[in-house]
């Protein structure tokens, strides 16, 4: 009978280990799926702008190395339409909109959420390990110890005009520096992320980022003896949204850079930039899930913000500078400033196609 030698055993074994070893990257790649697409959004039938995603940093991502792409049309389309609502007057933007009223409108704002079951709680914000206060006064000039952080969780049963809703357990947690005119988007969740779908049920009117972000910053002012339309900076900390982190990987390298920067060598995305590069990353990162939200709250309080614009778009990472734009991602935390300007000469006339 045949007995194997002890040489012989292991040239099988390193045979099989071979064999096995060529096909585990197969396996791999059939396992892991797509990540799903973020979409379908606001009831606006001329402008689709996703605004109404999970932007929780607590959110789980499969990351992944990315290749070589280019800056997304849809994103850059859909940053020059948003251009376009900000920039025109209320009733214009209302014409874009093929009619449909583009102005929110919510008075007593802190009112509204308690009727409507929202709870506010106390804990500490995410923004600290991002380096947002410490880099607040260099970014903006504000005293970050001017910063309040106002946390609303959808936990209990509320009432609308007499007909009850039901609690969610959608979260904004969002960080007011009224004095230096600053918002920082910090942990949030919508109703349709909190409940994994469209809500099928009556529930709470305060349904998108845009909404929650303005009543808070609304509230602040006016008990900071601050006026409402002195907003200047939008700030999105730890960004974690995959396909706004595609596109600002992709703005980066359309302008020449291999990495994204540190705060001390920050990248500026000017809407009036003579370089179309800089122009074409501009508009592609403001049409993002992250920045068409921020353009949004701008776009839809025009009666008590007046009529403001993001002029540029500054990106960075913290606390590591120069990371590799295709490295993973779990150790990223980007982080994007939106500067605010006033509109000298708000559209008027008819909507141009665009």
């Amino acid at each position: 009978m045949f007995k194997p030698t002890d040489w012989g055993v292991k040239m099988i074994m390193l045979l099989l280990s071979t064999l096995l070893l060529s096909i585990l990257p197969l396996v791999a790649s059939r396992a892991v799926s797509p990540l799903p697409a973020i979409a379908e959004l606001l009831p606006l039938p001329g402008i689709s702008l996703d605004v109404n995603l999970h932007l929780s940093q607590n959110s789980t991502v499969a990351y992944h190395r990315l290749g070589k792409r280019a800056l997304s049309q849809t994103s850059i389309t859909k940053g020059r339409r948003l251009d376009c609502l900000m920039s025109a007057t209320i009733a214009h933007a209302q014409q874009i909109n093929g009619g449909v009223r583009v102005e929110e409108n919510f008075d007593e704002y802190f009112s509204l959420l308690f009727d409507e079951g929202w709870e506010q709680q106390t804990i500490d914000p995410k923004y600290a390990s991002s380096g947002i206060q410490a880099n607040l006064q260099t970014l903006t000039g504000a005293n970050p110890d001017n910063t309040d952080y106002l946390y609303f969780l959808s936990k209990e049963s509320g009432e609308i005009d007499g007909q009850s809703i039901s609690p969610t357990g959608a979260f904004f947690g969002n960080g007011i520096n009224a004095q230096g005119g600053v918002i920082i988007a910090d942990n949030n969740k919508t109703p349709r992320y909190a409940l994994g779908q469209v809500p099928f049920f009556p529930i709470s009117r305060i349904v998108q980022w845009s909404q929650a972000a303005f009543g808070a910053w609304e509230y602040q002012a006016g008990s900071r003896d601050v006026e409402i339309s002195s907003l200047r900076y939008v700030i999105r900390s730890w960004v974690t949204n995959t396909e706004t982190q595609n596109q600002v990987v992709e703005a980066l390298r359309g302008i020449g850079r291999t990495s994204i920067p540190g705060v001390a060598n920050r990248e500026v995305f000017s809407r009036t930039s003579t370089d179309q590069a800089e122009v074409d990353g501009f508009y592609a990162i403001l049409g993002t899930p992250n920045g068409a939200s921020t353009g949004f709250l701008v776009a839809t309080h025009k009666e008590k913000l007046g009529i403001k614009r993001v002029a540029s778009i500054t990106v960075w990472n913290h606390p590591l500078s120069n990371v590799d734009l295709n490295s993973w991602r779990d150790a990223w935390k980007l982080n994007m400033l939106f500067t605010l300007e006033t509109v000298p000469n708000p559209t008027t006339g008819n909507p141009q196609r665009m």
